[in-house]
């Protein structure tokens, strides 16, 4: 049974450096690579920095699609680095070829492992009444759904439903919401599993990983004279934040009388009508922070907050709660809330988080159904350290940022003087090396 690795550490510890050395230091007999990073850049810069071994990124050409050139890419055992994007959309085939061809993973950051299916109000009792489709439980309680065989040729509205629930992906939640899953035994065709992440504890992927009774065990990275180690987790070197608090700046002040209540700039606080000029105050308040306060610019600011839905028909238009709420002048330092492992924005030093930050009610609730219990705050608090460290703290420069909302900017706070977020799950391995025996 395979263990996923969780390597834990704060952005700068060394965890993407020790990744290269690894793959670089393996041999190409023993070892085969799947990297699995967010975004394009990261993989070109995974190709350029990885010279003992070729990778190669899965293309769309003439009619083939990138799924269909993963497949013939594993299948030759080529070395592979490739998105968050495309690695979603692996099915049985892939499963397949990457148990077959005895593959190691490097997940760069946790991924979009479980999603919910927009459905209207009535569309499951619609397809259940039809005999569309029906409910299963597998061996550990877990409740899928089944596309009937004798309506798998039926082409209708429901058939991105209907290949979720044929290729396994599609679970059952509160009697009225699916939840779109990615396949849990993907992880356990690879030989070994590395996530490459911080404050995982928090994190959707570990819950995830809970549901489906899936072992993983806690390490940490240390640099040596040799170069950089993975560690037990018990034995890794304690985040000393005390640089860490004087170089992020805080901003406390009647700015932050907008957010004072506990769900304030929350995403339904935003979508109340009632709260239409508030949007105007947030937006002016943000302006005044960036502005005023800091004499910020657009090559120095970075803001965020809840998008809402598109404007119109086309892609390319912004939400409309972002529109709403955009400071004047600093329309283009927008970066989306869930941004992460990038380091485009690293200049960046005045930042204003305009949001609070909840779990969807639904996919909170599928976990919490089966018994897995999450914690609100320490996703929040995982959320708000991967915007915030896009910017130039991670290099320990010095920002200031605008938390209007109270909760968030109180788990910053109780981040920056405590370990608690740090704490490893009770049910993670911490005291063992990691699981390939050649590290």
């Amino acid at each position: 049974m395979t263990t996923v690795n969780v390597v834990d550490a704060p952005c700068g510890y060394g965890k993407t450096s020790w990744a290269i050395e690894y793959m670089n230091e393996m041999s190409t007999e023993s070892h085969r690579f799947i990297y699995v990073t967010p975004f394009l850049d990261e993989v070109e810069r995974v190709q350029q920095a990885v010279v003992n071994r070729k990778f190669y990124d899965p293309k769309s050409i003439k009619g083939v699609t990138k799924l269909d050139d993963l497949h013939r890419l594993l299948g030759q055992g080529n070395d592979i680095c490739t998105t968050h994007a495309l690695f979603q959309m692996a099915n049985a085939e892939t499963r397949d070829l990457i148990s077959s061809n005895d593959y190691t993973l490097i997940l760069d950051e946790v991924m979009n492992v479980i999603e919910q299916v927009p459905l209207r109000k009535d569309d499951l009792n619609f397809l259940l009444n039809a005999g569309v489709i029906e409910y299963v439980n597998n061996d550990k309680g877990l409740t899928f759904i089944k596309w009937k065989d004798d309506k798998i040729g039926y082409d209708t509205k429901y058939n991105d439903i209907k290949y979720m629930a044929l290729s396994g992906n599609l679970m059952y939640c509160n009697s009225s919401a699916l939840i779109w899953n990615l396949p849990c035994d993907l992880f356990l065709m690879f030989r070994d599993v590395f996530i490459l992440t911080y404050l995982f504890k928090g994190q959707f992927q570990r819950y995830y990983y809970d549901l489906h009774e899936v072992k993983y065990q806690y390490l940490s990275v240390t640099k040596e004279q040799q170069g950089y180690i993975l560690v037990p987790y018990e034995n890794r070197q304690i985040h000393d934040k005390t640089v860490l608090s004087q170089n992020i700046s805080i901003y406390e002040g009647q700015l932050n009388v907008i957010g004072d209540k506990r769900h304030a700039l929350s995403t339904s606080w935003f979508e109340k009508p009632d709260n239409k000029d508030l949007l105007v105050t947030l937006r002016n308040n943000a302006y005044n922070f960036l502005t005023n306060k800091c004499n910020a610019n657009k090559n120095t600011a970075l803001w965020t907050t809840v998008m809402g839905k598109k404007e119109g028909k086309k892609e390319k238009n912004k939400g409309k709660i972002m529109n709403k709420v955009k400071p004047k002048g600093f329309a283009k330092c927008f970066i989306s809330m869930t941004t992460r492992a990038t380091n485009i924005y690293k200049d960046r030093s005045h930042l204003a988080y305009l949001i609070n930050r909840f779990m969807n009610p639904i996919e909170k609730k599928f976990f919490e159904q089966y018994g897995v219990k999450v914690d609100q705050d320490a996703w929040a608090l995982s959320e708000l350290i991967q915007w915030v460290w896009r910017s130039r703290i991670r290099d320990d420069q010095p920002i200031h940022i605008y938390i209007p909302s109270s909760r968030m900017r109180g788990l910053l706070k109780q981040y920056l003087t405590s370990e608690a977020f740090e704490e490893a799950p009770l049910n993670a391995i911490t005291d063992e090396a990691p699981s390939d025996w050649h590290l």
